[in-house]
């Protein structure tokens, strides 16, 4: 029978991986088109013209990578963390280190006892032919010359005990400067779509890719000559 056959053949053209919704529209609306009155050599024709124009439509197939590796390196206190992606050369890529932070139980009136977190080092880096790599250094150099990270040098103005997490947070994200959609639109043309586990939302609904690695990190130990005091260390910030 005629509809039968028509039948297989619709079913044949919409299992294809390569057809997009679009052209799958078009392909229906053909075949019920060509249902009401074309002979079955019209209903090929047609099927062929549409093949022919999901050829010309970009297979969304591929998925986006983005990976984090995260190493120690020799220095103390320094790591290298490196990447691959399939996202276009020059994208830049924000990397930062976290540690998470845990007021203690004494806490002045109208302070919350939420976790924080203290942001360690933060750089930009661009892919470069699949790749992105950047060494962090998680360490800072006290007043007096001893080692310590950003909240702990600090805390003392904050007034507050702190009880730092084990483990440091290392998160590559799409830098906010390069909008999510520009890459998408970029990485269409490739034929390649951003995966949904690597989207992010923030507060305001803005989307982002990410990607993190935690690692057990120590706090810094030792200590070095003390660095130069600055104009701003002096008389309250005066000079």
């Amino acid at each position: 029978m005629k509809i039968w056959s028509d039948f297989l053949l619709l079913r044949q053209l919409l299992t294809k991986r390569e057809l997009y919704s679009f052209s799958r529209f078009i392909l229906v609306v053909f075949l019920l088109l060509a249902n009401s009155g074309c002979s079955p050599v019209a209903v090929k024709q047609v099927a062929s013209k549409i093949e022919q124009l999901s050829n010309l439509l970009p297979d969304l197939s591929k998925e986006a990578t983005f990976q984090v590796q995260v190493k120690p390196l020799s220095k103390k206190g320094s790591y290298s963390v490196t990447g691959t992606t399939n996202l276009p050369d020059d994208t830049p890529i924000a990397v930062l280190a976290l540690r998470h932070l845990h007021p203690n139980d004494r806490l002045p009136p109208g302070v919350g006892s939420n976790p924080t977190y203290s942001i360690l080092t933060y750089q930009d880096v661009k892919v470069k032919k699949g790749k992105w790599q950047i060494d962090l250094n998680l360490w800072k150099v006290a007043k007096d010359g001893r080692f310590q990270e950003a909240w702990q040098i600090e805390q003392p103005k904050l007034g507050l005990k702190l009880e730092p997490d084990s483990e440091v947070t290392f998160l590559a994200t799409l830098a906010p400067t390069e909008g999510l959609w520009e890459v998408e639109e970029r990485l269409e043309k490739q034929g390649i779509k951003i995966a949904n586990n690597i989207i992010r939302n923030t507060v305001e609904g803005d989307r982002y890719v990410q990607a993190s690695q935690g690692l057990s990190v120590a706090l810094p130990t030792g200590s070095t000559a003390p660095p130069p005091e600055r104009p701003e260390d002096l008389n309250g910030g005066w000079g």
